[in-house]
């Protein structure tokens, strides 16, 4: 490994990048190359930075003083993390590389991962701040600002190494962001692990992290990844193309607020339904509607709505990906799936506050809270909604 010209690409990426991207894309390389010269190295700032603060310096925790952790568990927290993100990273570069001919741009793997893996560097140098943990609220501060570094440099090297269009590379950004996010949130989650990560049977279509109780399957991404994509086109105002003939993937208007609020009960079992308060807005064609009103009063009160999730059903299908089941003390959080649909309860023992919600044809949120009714109650007030008739609207477009 020539570190030297990994310190002089560094420097180059970092703090020259409009001249250094059109270097990166026209060098010869493989995905095996760019791992071994730069991801393999880089990804591993962060957690070995944790794994090294936790366990030498330790936690200051108010209260209680300083707590430090075993250097088993932590190495089990840091190789779970690392492998994660050398896999994540690989598959954003397929989804990058499969998105591109809907943004002008061409389909190369390569291409893709030198534009993720050189993006992401901002984030990954901002890692060594982890090894000390005092430092908690300053890392936090300057992980945010490389972030955004990050964000831009991917916009100006996606126009270099996949030739996007300028006038296209905006939108194309915005929709692998979107999809970074809840891929991030895949590490957060399954680096908490001890021991283990899923695996992809030989021949399977699909597979799962599991941590905890929690669980991200994969196999859903090709469909979220086609919705994102309807979705960026959708930010441009141009037809997706093939995607045309798949309805499930379309941008739609939203229905109007009218339409929705028409599916609210009257009433739920000795709660009376109060005023109804609708609204549609957004920006530009991704809207939203929704319609929402309470039933009953004082300790007996429930909130229902209904919200039209429309052109923004890419973020649905990534909810979708998501299972979770962790129960303490102090309540629980669910998220799976039930009769086709994905479902999510939280309940806070507490103040007895808890939410019940349904996701309707991959497009529609039916959503219960209340802080006096059990979830039993809330359960009766989504299901007093006509989920059936709901789910037959799913392709129809609004007014």
């Amino acid at each position: 490994m020539d570190f030297a010209r990994l310190i002089a690409r560094l420097r180059a990426i970092l703090l020259n990048p409009r001249a250094t991207w059109p270097e990166i894309a026209a060098e010869p390389s493989s995905i095996g190359s760019l791992y071994t010269g730069w991801v393999l190295w880089l990804a591993a700032i962060t957690p070995l930075a944790t794994f090294l603060g936790l366990g030498v310096f330790g936690m200051s925790v108010p209260f209680i003083g300083t707590m430090r952790f075993g250097f088993g568990a932590l190495f089990g927290q840091m190789l779970s993390s690392y492998l994660l993100t050398l896999l994540l990273v690989f598959v954003m570069a397929l989804i990058v590389a499969a998105l591109a001919p809907s943004f002008g741009a061409r389909n190369d793997r390569v291409q893709a991962l030198k534009a993720i893996a050189y993006a992401w560097t901002p984030v990954w140098i901002v890692g060594v701040l982890h090894l000390i943990p005092l430092l908690g609220a300053l890392t936090a501060v300057l992980t945010l600002a490389a972030l955004g570094y990050s964000v831009w440099l991917l916009w100006l090297g996606l126009q270099s190494t996949l030739d996007v269009p300028h006038e296209r590379a905006v939108a194309y950004t915005a929709v692998i962001i979107a999809i970074a996010i809840v891929l991030g949130l895949v590490i957060g989650w399954s680096s908490m692990m001890l021991s283990g990560v899923g695996a992809l049977p030989r021949g399977s279509k699909s597979f799962s992290f599991q941590s905890n109780g929690k669980s991200v399957d994969l196999g859903a991404l090709a469909q979220a990844a086609r919705q994102m994509q309807a979705t960026g086109a959708a930010t441009q105002g141009k037809p997706l193309g093939s995607a045309e003939a798949a309805p499930d993937v379309v941008p739609l208007k939203p229905l109007a607020p009218d339409q929705i609020s028409t599916l609210l009960p009257a009433s739920l079992p000795g709660l009376a339904r109060g005023a109804v308060d609708s609204t549609r807005g957004g920006i530009g064609t991704l809207l939203i509607s929704s319609a929402k009103a309470d039933y009953g009063s004082g300790a007996q009160r429930i909130k229902l709505g209904i919200t039209d999730m429309a052109a923004n059903r890419g973020m649905l299908a990534l909810i979708g990906m998501v299972r979770q089941d962790q129960e303490s003390a102090s309540g629980y959080h669910k998220v799976f799936q039930q009769d086709g649909r994905i479902v999510q309860e939280q309940w806070t023992n507490a103040d007895r506050r808890g939410e019940y919600t349904l996701i309707v044809g991959n497009r529609f949120l039916v959503e219960a809270t209340g802080e006096g009714p059990d979830m039993d109650a809330l359960k009766q007030a989504v299901h007093a909604v006509d989920l059936t008739a709901l789910d037959k609207l799913k392709n129809t477009p609004g007014k």
